[in-house]
C-alpha cells in the first residue's frame, strides 16, 4: 500500500516521501481502514517541521485525521464494524495520508453513510475544537457575543456555524477585505479588519455590547483589543500559535477584571475524556454534517501521488478553502462546485 512518510523534520516537500509499504499485521483490537478522504491541516505542517506537541520517530506516517471504511478487523473487534464508515481520531498514533491505515479500534468513531466523506474527514480536529471552545469555558446563552481572530480560516467557519446554531453572535477579526467578505458570507455577525483603527472598529461593531469569550490563534494586538471588550470574568482561549506571539494584554486586565487565559489542545481532551463523551460529540458533529448544518469550504482535492502540489496549495495564504487528499476510484484532482 502507498503511504506518505516523514523522513526528517523540515519543509514538507523536502522531508515527506511517497513510499510503498507492506500491510502491517493486525493486532487483536486493530482494524484496517481503506481511506476515503484526509485533509491537510496547519498542525500537520507543524508536526512535519518538528514544532508540534507530538514528536515523530523516523520514518513516520503522517496525517492526523480522515475518514474511511473498515476493510479488515482483528480477532477481538466487533464484526459489525466490517464495511462501516469510520472517523479516525487525531491522536497521531497513526498517519492518515495513506491508501490504507491500521488503527486501534479505540481511535475510531462510526460515521453516517449519508454524509459527504470530504466533509466528514474534516470533523476530527476543527469542528471538535470549535465545539469544545464554545462549550467548556463559559456558559454561552442565545444573544451572547464572542470574538475571534483569524476568522476566515476553516476553524472560523466552524465557530461561526456552531455559534449560530446556539444563537450566539460572532465578532470576527480578519486581515483583508476579501477575507471579510468571505466571513460575512459564512454568517459572521460583525467583521472588522486588523489595522490601525481596530479599537474604534470593534467599539462601533459591538455598539455597547460586551463579549463573553474570545478565541485566539494569532496572539499579539488583535486578541488584546478584543479582550478589552470582555465582560468581567470573561475568558480568552488560545488554541493555535500562528504568529508565536503572546496575547498583548497588561496584567491588570486579568487582576482587576477577573479575566482568565486558557490554552486548548484537542489531543489533551482526547487523552482525558471518556470514549463515551468522545463518541457522543463526534457523532453529534457527524449528524450536523449529514443534515447540512455544518461544513467547510473545500478548494481542491488531490490524489496521494500529487502530494507536493497539495502541500504547495495548502501553504498559500489566500486559499478559498481546505485542501484534502481523496482516495479510491475517484482519486483525482478536482475543485468541488
Amino acid at each position: 500500500m502507498r503511504q506518505l512518510q516523514l523522513i526528517a523534520h523540515g519543509e514538507p516537500s523536502d522531508v515527506v516521501e511517497l513510499n510503498t509499504v507492506s500491510e502491517p499485521a493486525l493486532g487483536h483490537e486493530d482494524v484496517l481502514i481503506s481511506m476515503e478522504a484526509a485533509p491537510i491541516n496547519p498542525s500537520d505542517f507543524l508536526f512535519v517541521r518538528g514544532m508540534y506537541g507530538v514528536r515523530a520517530a523516523f520514518p513516520s506516517s503522517v496525517g492526523a485525521e480522515g475518514v474511511g471504511r473498515v476493510a479488515k478487523i482483528g480477532s477481538k473487534v466487533d464484526p459489525a464494524l466490517r464495511g462501516k464508515r469510520v472517523l479516525i481520531l487525531p491522536t497521531y498514533e497513526q498517519g492518515t495520508w495513506a491508501d490504507e491505515v491500521v488503527v486501534p479500534v479505540r481511535n475510531l468513531v462510526p460515521m453516517s453513510d449519508e454524509a459527504d466523506p470530504l466533509q466528514l474527514s474534516m470533523i476530527g480536529i476543527n469542528p471538535a475544537t470549535a465545539y469544545l471552545l464554545l462549550n467548556r469555558y463559559v456558559s454561552l446563552m442565545p444573544g451572547d457575543w464572542i470574538g475571534q481572530t483569524a476568522a476566515n480560516a476553516a476553524m472560523g467557519q466552524y465557530i461561526i456555524a456552531l455559534a449560530k446554531l446556539a444563537g450566539v453572535k460572532t465578532l470576527n477579526v480578519v486581515r483583508r477585505e476579501e477575507a471579510a467578505e468571505q466571513v460575512r458570507e459564512w454568517g459572521g455577525d460583525r467583521v472588522v479588519l486588523n489595522g490601525d483603527n481596530l479599537h474604534r472598529d470593534i467599539e462601533e461593531a459591538l455598539d455597547g455590547k460586551k463579549l463573553s469569550l474570545v478565541l485566539d490563534t494569532v496572539g499579539g494586538t488583535p486578541v488584546g483589543e478584543l479582550a478589552k471588550w470582555l465582560k468581567p470574568g470573561g475568558s480568552i482561549v488560545v488554541y493555535a500559535m500562528q504568529s508565536g506571539q503572546f496575547p498583548a494584554m497588561p496584567p491588570k486586565e486579568f487582576i482587576y477584571r477577573g479575566l482568565s487565559l486558557h490554552g486548548f489542545w484537542l489531543i489533551n481532551w482526547i487523552r482525558n475524556a471518556s470514549h463515551v463523551e468522545i463518541e457522543e460529540i463526534y457523532q453529534k458533529l457527524g449528524d450536523l454534517v449529514a443534515d447540512g448544518s455544518l461544513s467547510a469550504a473545500v478548494e481542491q482535492v488531490y490524489p496521494l501521488d500529487q502530494y507536493k502540489e497539495a502541500f504547495k496549495q495548502s501553504l498559500k495564504s489566500n486559499r478559498s478553502g481546505k485542501i484534502l487528499f481523496k482516495f479510491g476510484a475517484s482519486d483525482m484532482t478536482m475543485i468541488p462546485k
